[in-house]
């Protein structure tokens, strides 16, 4: 990591330590996420989505069940 300095003013800082009090996390942590949101926001990079599956069964299948996707229905 590398070591910076980020200068808030009294309100922001009184809430940084609420939010640090609240979520248990460090107020360094917390910047970090801020900072890490405010790239994704300005980059448009969207954050890696978790898949879920309610039917594990089709999880083997995922080739088999998308290979016609977009093809015109058989007549």
């Amino acid at each position: 990591m590398v070591k910076t300095s980020v200068y808030l003013d009294e309100a922001q800082k009184a809430r940084l330590d609420e939010a640090a009090a609240v979520s248990g996390l460090s107020q360094a942590s917390l910047i970090r996420q801020g900072i890490d949101q405010v790239i994704q926001d300005h980059l448009h990079i969207r954050p890696k989505m978790k898949a879920h599956v309610n039917a594990p069964e089709l999880v083997g299948r995922t080739d088999e069940l998308l290979a016609d996707l977009g093809s015109e229905a058989a007549s």
